[in-house]
């Protein structure tokens, strides 16, 4: 093989997979919008337990019945933001208006989940009404997803990088 035989299997190597990153991301907010507007029936469920999420991190996990079915959900959120620090008269954990839950001090402590959402509190779901089990709890995501704009974002990053090296070895 020669050198520019070489140089174009890699480029097509690395942007291949620059596309297929950028398709995967396209695809998560493809099915998050199509869920979005399937999961549109609201009911009232009730936080019966916690979920552990790892790095500190505990959601609720809600129960709710649809036609006589019970189904079980975690709180999901757009991302998660751990800080070290703590202004005055911040609480230790809150949801931002984007949907993250934001965590001061770092690590989140079962106390602070049952602060937020006690046990047996009531919580908005919003389901598909004929697929109950896909569901939103507490609001309907209102921003893209986190993890499809990483990925479009790398995608494009290793299509537009090896257009660059192509450009400037050949």
């Amino acid at each position: 093989m020669t050198d520019e035989q070489i140089i174009m299997l890699v480029f097509l190597i690395i942007a291949g997979l620059g596309l297929i990153f950028t398709f995967i991301g396209i695809f998560i907010i493809l099915w998050q919008r199509r869920k979005v507007k399937l999961c549109q029936e609201m009911t009232h469920g009730i936080v019966v337990d916690y979920c552990y999420r790892g790095n500190g991190v505990i959601v609720p996990v809600v129960e709710y019945h649809v036609l006589g079915e019970t189904y079980k959900k975690v709180r999901t959120f757009r991302g998660y933001i751990t800080k070290s620090w703590r202004r005055d008269g911040e609480p230790y954990v809150r949801v931002t208006k984007n949907d993250c839950l934001s965590i001061a001090g770092g690590r989140m402590g079962k106390s602070d989940a049952q602060n937020m959402w006690p046990l047996g509190s009531n919580m908005a779901v919003y389901y598909h009404p004929m697929k109950p089990k896909m569901a939103f709890i507490e609001k309907i995501p209102e921003h893209q997803s986190i993890m499809a704009m990483i990925f479009i974002g790398v995608g494009i990053f290793l299509i537009i990088i090896m257009m660059l090296i192509v450009y400037f070895i050949l």
